[in-house]
């Protein structure tokens, strides 16, 4: 007779066996102290930047995060620390400070974090600081894979509309600059020109038109 065979089960085929969890992606890190997040793009620039050089909003009214020790050694958790859990509670406690600065963290972890429960987290957050730059960030997490997560862009994008004033929801993007540079410009035409809104613009109307008219010229 030949020898017994000895059944060893390939580990990897096992169906019973427990796997090894995988490891959280890695996440960049970002240096607080030189750099700040756009608040209504997500992107990463330059914190001397008073306007974000991807989406051209103002910046110049809401301060670095960097500027806060405890709020900069949050923001790092949110974005860096692997346990999903502790990333939502950093998020919560920043949300929770109502700072304008903490907007740019929310918005970068709306649109980085893998775990869809700390992507909501972020979301309720932004509806309740209420600020118009979040609208779009918002609206841009509707198309997020998590039903999770859309809900919750939807409530805030809710909170947000019900609490800022029409004429607000533009302010401080580069289309409202644009207009105040033209009202500007005509501000300053005035004070040459005192009867500028007297001066009404000759226009060709063909209907109208009498040649006569041009024969009483000459």
């Amino acid at each position: 007779m030949g020898s017994k065979k000895i059944f060893r089960p390939i580990q990897d085929d096992n169906p019973y066996r427990i796997k090894k969890a995988q490891p959280p992606p890695k996440r960049s890190f970002i240096d607080f102290d030189t750099r700040r997040i756009c608040p209504a793009c997500g992107q990463d620039i330059k914190i001397t930047h008073n306007f974000c050089k991807y989406c051209g909003v103002d910046l110049s009214m809401i301060e670095p995060i960097g500027k806060d020790d405890i709020s900069k050694h949050l923001a790092t958790t949110a974005v860096t620390d692997p346990d999903p859990e502790v990333r939502k509670e950093a998020v919560d406690t920043l949300g929770g400070f109502g700072d304008k600065k903490v907007l740019g963290i929310l918005t970068f972890v709306l649109l980085n974090d893998p775990d869809e429960n700390v992507r909501r987290e972020a979301a309720d957050e932004l509806g309740d600081l209420h600020h118009p730059y979040s609208l779009d960030i918002l609206t841009k997490a509707l198309k997020d894979e998590s039903a999770l997560v859309r809900k919750e862009a939807i409530e805030g994008l809710k909170k947000i509309k019900k609490k800022i004033k029409p004429n607000e929801l533009e302010e401080g993007k580069p289309q409202s600059r644009e207009i105040k540079t033209t009202i500007n410009e005509k501000d300053a035409l005035r004070e040459k020109i005192p009867n500028l809104d007297d001066i009404k613009e000759d226009k060709y109307d063909s209907e109208n038109y009498d040649e006569e008219d041009d024969n009483n010229l000459f």
